[in-house]
């Protein structure tokens, strides 16, 4: 089968990772997965290249890229075009059908909570008409999509997302001393690691020994460096921009925290509960849902600093109960965030059209 991922671009982003990981499971089931990139190659674009996979960036012009899209695609008769989230869609569905596409999915990989941007929303239901599956991430998700204006309801389905299970390859872990929280995220408004700073600052004065790693790099890394040092954590907040390889960080911090404001089903939550390691959430997007299947993840209400250093120092100071949660989150993972079982899925969708 020859899978077209039509896709933004294939920066560090969940989703393009995301995209990276189906390429290479459905090359290993033999089929033919190539990526077709609107904006930009990007990092994991080049990645893939590397690796043999096609990856073709479409023209920049105003107007070019459906016409390149329906070119390229009427050349290639691609089976199947994946594509990932609404620009994507938008610009790629009606030229993929055109060409000759037997399916065409398209996934939503954030929340699409109200208010709706009413304009996105009214393009993505016209094209949606051309589409033959509409995923959402998680149950929230599809309840959200379902509710748009002008849905196609009949069409919109849940696949949850899905992350390799972590192992460390001999890289050393950081030095770690304390009780050590993890956070790996864009920094970003999305992220709110502000609120995140102002309660680890209030849960550290129970919890002396408490230590956060910040891992991920963003536009806001140099705001909230300074608010760290305004609030007297530079001794015991660790900011460790970008990382390529975060296994040896999820192995050896103590608790996986995310202040969200606004998400989807976040990779780094699935990467956390594949090494077995507890976790304190905003109950935003998928992530309560998941804390419901995992019975391992605390949700605390967003933009709270005081219900987030509550749920960290409760978490703190009972740490020697921390292996059953352990254990809870990895039965999770391999029950529902395994790359296979969402491959598996996805495939299913793809002959089902």
């Amino acid at each position: 089968m020859k899978i077209v991922h039509l896709a933004d671009s294939m920066e560090m982003g969940g989703a393009e990772k995301l995209i990276g990981l189906l390429c290479r499971l459905q090359r290993e089931q033999g089929h033919d997965p190539s990526v077709h990139c609107l904006y930009q190659v990007g990092v994991l674009g080049k990645e893939l290249r590397a690796d043999g996979f096609e990856v073709t960036m479409h023209p920049t012009v105003a107007g070019g890229r459906p016409r390149s899209i329906y070119k390229r695609f009427k050349i290639a008769k691609p089976d199947v075009v994946h594509c990932h989230n609404a620009t994507a869609a938008i610009v790629g569905a009606i030229p993929a059908r055109l060409a000759g596409a037997k399916t065409i999915v398209v996934t939503r990989h954030g929340l699409v909570a109200p208010p709706y941007a009413l304009r996105r929303e009214l393009k993505f239901a016209a094209v949606s008409r051309w589409c033959d599956w509409i995923v959402a991430v998680c149950e929230a998700a599809r309840r959200n999509l379902i509710a748009a204006p002008f849905a196609t309801s009949h069409k919109v389905v849940r696949v949850y997302n899905a992350a390799p299970a972590l192992h460390c390859n001999g890289t050393p872990p950081p030095v770690k001393s304390g009780f050590t929280l993890l956070h790996v995220a864009r920094l970003s408004l999305a992220k709110d690691q502000e609120t995140l700073l102002r309660a680890f600052a209030m849960a550290k004065v129970q919890v002396r020994d408490l230590r956060l790693w910040i891992v991920g790099d963003g536009s806001l890394r140099s705001t909230l460096e300074a608010l760290a040092q305004q609030l007297g954590l530079t001794d015991s907040v660790t900011f460790f921009g970008e990382q390529r390889d975060v296994a040896p960080f999820f192995a050896a911090a103590d608790l996986f925290v995310l202040s969200s404001v606004t998400e989807g089903v976040p990779v780094s939550l699935l990467e956390a509960m594949s090494i077995g390691l507890p976790a304190v959430v905003t109950d935003v997007g998928g992530m309560s849902e998941i804390a419901r299947l995992s019975r391992a993840t605390k949700v605390i209400p967003p933009s709270s600093p005081t219900a987030l250093a509550d749920a960290i120092q409760q978490v703190a100071q009972s740490r020697t109960e921390l292996l059953p949660l352990r254990n809870l989150a990895l039965q999770c993972y391999a029950a529902n965030f395994t790359p296979e079982r969402m491959a598996d899925e996805y495939m299913r969708l793809y002959h089902n059209s």
